[in-house]
């Protein structure tokens, strides 16, 4: 990450580990520490005592905690009601092992995968960061390239003259994340208010930018956002000891959405043995399971592909990506593809060629671009503007706004709402949209006067 102010880049491994683990269909009480364990134990689910006898320091916790039991299991049950084909998988069978440094979190893991009544395991990606950089009566909108007629942008100054275009309407907004600015001058009116989660003061010029993408405010001050008349909220996926919490970050904003509201997901994950590689947050199953939920009730979920290696600045490519089991769930081609429904995006230049941004994944799992440099929108205060936001985090919250635009101007026109899919297959359609010069696969930018 580069900032021209930076508050102090934070040291993101100072986290005990923790490892997700999904039992098998027990009745598991969803309550406190003590009596899971006693039914672990009592129950002889799994050897908890021997366990902690061998691990000493682990402790066990329900993994969502944003809802209660019985919250989840009508969100589940009314979620089924959209879809009577989608199989859930039992959220209530959902748990974190927290482990002291000091213990040996690959060998537990290997124990408990072994076990027969454990369904699935493996270790959380500690906080990263997301997937974007920052290197530092609207008069700074003519910055704004995104904003202009293809082939250079998305054109929602097109959108802008069509009914619902400024996400006027009943469309609702929420960006995941974990920090934000929501006093900036250019926010502050918007209405954004913080849902869950413990918001980072050091990723906070980081939601700021992708807020003023979306909604900086119609008015004399810095730049105009795709959509400035969104109804938009935020939440964190921080918990208050500092965890990664973003599959119950996502279970919070499935129950805060109604079907064809706009959900994003600003982070990216990596593998432990690979934890130079960033890969999308679908990658880890139970944030696919919550993902696939959200899509499930008709939300539309927009996932960034992620910057691929920061470090040799080279993109992944998704159609090679093997899980644990060697299957290929982000080929599309692949018998062993796994769909969540989101839209996925990459990140291309701001020239007319928009070839792929080097860091950004790419693959036949992506469906649009948008752009990932130069990209002018709000800074790292409450008075600065950022020239020069950039990644795939900048692009997928340009697609965010196209989404919004696209789904406003649907509902304002008398017509029912998109679903996922039909918005998933509008916006990566190449007839809606400007293609890339690049050979890699980043799919297509959406043109919002075409789409309209």
């Amino acid at each position: 990450m580069k900032s021209k102010s930076r508050k102090g880049k934070p040291d993101l491994k100072n986290l005990s580990p923790h490892i997700v683990i999904r039992f098998k269909n027990y009745p598991l009480p969803y309550t406190e520490e003590d009596e899971i364990k006693d039914y672990l134990i009592k129950n002889n689910v799994i050897p908890w005592k021997q366990l902690v006898d061998q691990f000493p320091g682990i402790t066990i916790r329900k993994l969502f905690t944003a809802l209660s039991p019985g919250d989840i299991i009508k969100l589940v049950s009314d979620t089924k009601g959209h879809n009577h084909k989608y199989i859930p998988p039992n959220f209530l069978a959902c748990f974190a092992i927290d482990c002291p440094f000091e213990v040996d979190i690959d060998k537990l893991l290997k124990m408990l995968l072994s076990y027969k009544n454990v369904e699935d395991a493996y270790i959380e990606s500690d906080l990263l960061p997301p997937a974007g950089n920052m290197t530092g009566t609207n008069p700074d909108a003519d910055n704004q390239g995104y904003l202009n007629p293809a082939p250079e942008g998305i054109d929602a100054k097109h959108a802008w003259n069509v009914n619902g275009g400024r996400g006027d309407g009943r469309v609702k907004f929420i960006d995941i994340e974990l920090g934000w600015i929501l006093n900036h001058e250019d926010i502050i009116d918007s209405g954004v208010n913080l849902l869950w989660g413990n918001d980072d003061p050091t990723w906070e010029s980081h939601g700021a930018a992708v807020l003023g993408i979306i909604l900086m405010q119609d008015n004399d001050k810095g730049g105009v956002g795709i959509t400035p008349k969104i109804k938009a909220n935020v939440i964190a996926h921080k918990s208050r000891t500092g965890h990664n919490v973003i599959n119950d970050a996502i279970l919070k904003a499935i129950d805060s959405l109604d079907a064809g509201d706009v959900l994003l997901l600003e982070a990216q994950f990596t593998e432990r043995d690979a934890p130079h590689k960033h890969w999308p947050v679908e990658v880890k199953s139970m944030t696919f399971d919550v993902i696939k939920l959200a899509t499930t009730k008709g939300i539309i979920v927009i996932e960034p592909a992620g910057n691929g290696s920061l470090d040799e600045n080279l993109g992944n490519d998704l159609d090679e990506y093997t899980d644990r089991d060697g299957k290929k769930i982000l080929d599309i081609t692949s018998p062993d593809f796994k769909d969540s429904g989101a839209i996925i995006v990459a990140a291309a230049s701001a020239s007319n060629t928009h070839r792929r941004r080097p860091s950004s994944n790419f693959g036949n799992r992506i469906d649009c671009f948008a752009w990932g440099t130069g990209v002018y929108t709000a800074g790292d205060s409450t008075t600065t503007y950022e020239p020069d936001f950039n990644g795939t985090s900048s692009a997928s919250a340009i697609i965010a706004g196209v989404a919004i635009a696209v789904q406003s101007t649907v509902e304002a026109s008398g017509n029912p709402r998109l679903t996922p899919e039909q918005m998933r297959d509008i916006l990566r359609n190449r007839s809606n949209g400007t293609s890339s010069t690049s050979r890699r696969r980043i799919g297509v930018m959406p043109d919002l006067k075409k789409i309209i």
